[in-house]
């Protein structure tokens, strides 16, 4: 039952910290001060549980107050609707593969607004552009064009989904120039390019559309799935076992 309560505190504490404009050291503060009070009273159970619940509560508002970004001239959302826009900066995450494009996942850190001087630079952008060249993780890039903020659909909002994963910046098909590559982490260079050649090796063995749902399943990538057949599973309610945590 404690953990009840405990998840009812967390997901309480992320909405106060939306609504309550307090600092995380404050947060924090009221966090540490909870969890020490409940384990010294621990054998007045009532009384220590309330105060576990008031610890993860604070926490979690921590968590939510250093998970959202401080949007000002340093960060790149602030240039959202610039155009002639150019920014530097490294593709951190596998690039997202569709049928005619791909999203990268870049961390920037400079930018040049309409030929004005080059600024240090921070946060994440989400660059749509051709499937080629291809651009793998790891690549150093320069990109020009419009800065955007993420749409907001009627039943979906793209907004919101990319603020979950720290971006709140948009550029689509803009001007792509590989600076550099193979810069990134050694380890997740070679965890993408094994998981590249799994994909290959599916692909040689297995015709299609068999070998997009075995993608799907073993690799998480269900890109390759023809559009009916994503559309039956998805009319279906059976999506999440084309994924790796299904």
């Amino acid at each position: 039952m404690l953990l009840v309560y405990l998840g009812i505190a967390w997901f309480f504490g992320l909405w106060l910290a939306s609504v309550v404009m307090l600092d995380w050291r404050i947060w924090l503060a009221v966090g540490i001060g909870g969890l020490v009070t409940a384990v010294l009273l621990r054998r007045r159970q009532k009384f220590s549980w309330g105060l576990a619940c008031v610890a993860v509560l604070a926490l979690a508002g921590m968590r939510y107050v250093t998970a959202v970004p401080t949007i000002d001239e340093n960060h790149i959302a602030y240039y959202n609707g610039s155009r002639s826009v150019t920014i530097t900066g490294l593709v951190v995450d596998e690039p997202d593969v569709s049928d005619r494009f791909v999203n990268l996942r870049v961390d920037v850190d400079s930018i040049q607004v309409s030929g004005g001087a080059q600024l240090p630079m921070q946060g994440t952008v989400q660059v749509q552009t051709y499937r080629f060249p291809v651009i793998n993780y790891g690549s150093r890039l320069r990109v020009t064009g419009i800065v955007e903020t993420p749409p907001e659909g009627e039943t979906f909002s793209y907004r919101a989904y990319l603020a979950r994963q720290g971006i709140h910046s948009l550029m689509s098909l803009p001007n792509v120039t590989v600076l550099a590559e193979d810069e990134g982490s050694p380890l997740y260079r070679a965890i993408f390019a094994f998981k590249s050649r799994a994909q290959a090796t599916i692909a040689q063995l297995i015709p299609e559309p068999q070998a997009a749902l075995l993608t799907g399943i073993l690799l998480g990538n269900d890109n390759g799935l023809p559009p009916d057949l994503s559309d039956a599973f998805r009319l279906t309610g059976m999506t999440h076992i084309i994924a790796i945590s299904g």
